[in-house]
């Protein structure tokens, strides 16, 4: 199994329609954060892991299955380059309007989930390798994840609100990475 070579990551809501027609219940956001995680986390064959998390569904003969799948190989290869090149710009993948409300707040949360996730299967040793600050990043994400987004409220002090947590889990997870040996050949 190869990665595919197309690394440009595609856009939130073509992710979000492609999974929603192939009957995922998980958010793009979701999904890139569990690449990410599960890269910096330095799983063995994380193509695998990542295909056997994310298509142990899909029926292979079923067209929107596999539109769905080859959006995420997608999303993985785009990962997977800028795991390899630090020089990438790094951004989460949430929706692309920067306002407050349940679905952004449900993309963040979903992002720092998957994250965790896949960061998580690297086991124990991936956070005995961390430095204090970033396994305090961590509980923070599992904060984010615990988010009630039922009530979002779309003022302008709670639009700089997001906007700098979005920007404090991006920092931090260039903290992780870096603390995890940064990118990798």
């Amino acid at each position: 199994m190869h990665a595919p070579d197309d690394t440009a990551l595609p856009e939130y809501a073509d992710a979000a329609a492609a999974m929603q027609r192939s009957g995922l219940t998980q958010s793009p956001a979701e999904a890139h954060g569990f690449a990410l995680g599960l890269l910096l986390a330095g799983v063995s064959g994380p193509l695998a892991v990542w295909q056997r998390e994310w298509y142990s569904a899909f029926d292979p003969a079923d067209v929107l299955a596999g539109e769905c799948r080859a959006l995420l190989d997608r999303l993985f290869a785009s990962v997977l380059a800028g795991d390899r090149d630090a020089t990438m710009p790094f951004a989460l993948l949430l929706p692309s309007d920067i306002k407050v409300d349940s679905r952004r707040l449900s993309a963040l949360r979903d992002w720092c989930q998957g994250f965790l996730f896949g960061l998580g299967l690297g086991g124990e040793a991936v956070t005995a390798r961390l430095s204090v600050e970033a396994r305090g990043l961590l509980n923070d994400f599992a904060e984010i994840t615990r988010v009630d987004t039922s009530d979002a409220d779309n003022s302008p002090e709670n639009q700089s609100a997001l906007i700098e947590i979005e920007e404090y889990v991006r920092m931090g997870v260039m903290l992780i990475r870096d603390d995890l040996g940064g990118a990798r050949e």
